[in-house]
């Protein structure tokens, strides 16, 4: 039996359908990266058989938070934590993604992140760098209009998060689940996806899930969903002037719920909660290039619109990242 539908049918699917999805883990799960990785690396398009993209991203954010309790009140309930300083996270991260199509329809995607991150309390700083927690997702199309180049299409995923990234680093004597490089706990999920290419531009939507294990130093990032709807004008297309051809233009969406972090059993209070991004972007062909894989340069700002929606005392600032696309073959 063959099943058939309309692409507003399939947005349906997509936008509706209980799903889970791959995502980085961030420090605390109340600033998990919102949007969509897979999109950000690859944009809405379906690989082909034999495709194998490179894409590299440096990322930027900060937030300011309650503190977390003191190790050392354990045993009364895991403390309170300190809303009379709080705790300013300043976090930046190198992100190399692989994604290799071996046969028509599945792509697998190697995202390895490298993690820079400091955390300010009343008056000290911690910091730490290196190497964070590694992901591998799977994607496969799960329906599409037409095998070439198809305008229409849906794309189911899934990932797996390994605990690459050191977790147990010790600071001054301190070990703040928040400044480790990585989480310690494997984490998982699936999701979906689609795409629908307009006669002068293209809008896509995700919906994801993912569930996160306890991982190191007794601690639990709460599990996170996240839903994106993104808009794109190759401007060149829509304008008819020449010398745009080689920029889009797009706005996107994101949102992001995250359940509350839990601590030494006990849940953190200043964790999790939703809010909402709007966020501005411009990719740009790289001129010098000849042909159809001609490398992309991508440019945003993930700008929170309010973060009254957070648990307790979160404020989030925007967000920024600048990513370079290098399709290889």
């Amino acid at each position: 039996m063959i099943f058939r539908f309309s692409w507003r049918e399939l947005w349906l699917i997509a936008l509706f359908c209980t799903s889970f999805a791959a995502a980085d883990v961030a420090r605390a799960c109340s600033i998990c990266l919102p949007g969509d990785p897979i999109f950000d690396a690859q944009g809405a398009v379906a690989q082909q058989r034999g495709d194998l993209n490179a894409y590299v991203e440096l990322r930027g954010w900060t937030k300011t938070s309650g503190e977390l309790p003191h190790q050392e009140a354990e045993g009364e309930g895991g403390g309170e934590a300190d809303h009379g300083h709080g705790e300013f996270n300043d976090s930046k991260r190198l992100r190399f993604l692989l994604a290799w199509t071996p046969i028509d329809r599945f792509t697998m995607s190697l995202n390895v992140p490298v993690a820079f991150n400091r955390i300010e309390e009343a008056e000290t700083t911690i910091s730490t760098n290196g190497l964070g927690d590694i992901a591998l997702d799977v994607g496969y199309v799960l329906w599409r209009n037409r095998d070439v180049l198809p305008s229409t299409f849906v794309t189911g995923r899934a990932f797996l998060k390994t605990p690459t990234g050191d977790s147990r680093v010790v600071i001054d004597g301190t070990q703040d689940p928040h400044v480790q490089p990585g989480t310690g706990s494997w984490d998982f999920g699936f999701g979906l996806a689609a795409t629908h290419k307009l006669e002068k531009a293209i809008t896509y939507a995700s919906t994801t899930y993912r569930i996160n294990t306890q991982g190191s130093l007794d601690y639990e990032y709460g599990d996170v969903f996240l839903l994106n709807f993104v808009g794109l004008l190759p401007l060149g297309h829509a304008t008819g002037i020449s010398w745009l051809t080689r920029f889009t233009a797009g706005l996107e969406f994101n949102y992001r719920w995250a359940d509350k972090d839990v601590f030494h059993g006990h849940d953190f209070d200043d964790s999790g909660g939703s809010i909402l991004y709007v966020t501005p972007t411009l990719a740009m062909r790289i001129p010098w290039f000849a042909g159809r894989k001609v490398p992309s340069l991508r440019v945003a700002g993930q700008i929170p619109v309010t973060s009254s929606w957070l648990n307790g005392f979160q404020e989030e600032d925007p967000i920024w990242f600048v990513g370079l696309q290098v399709p290889i073959r």
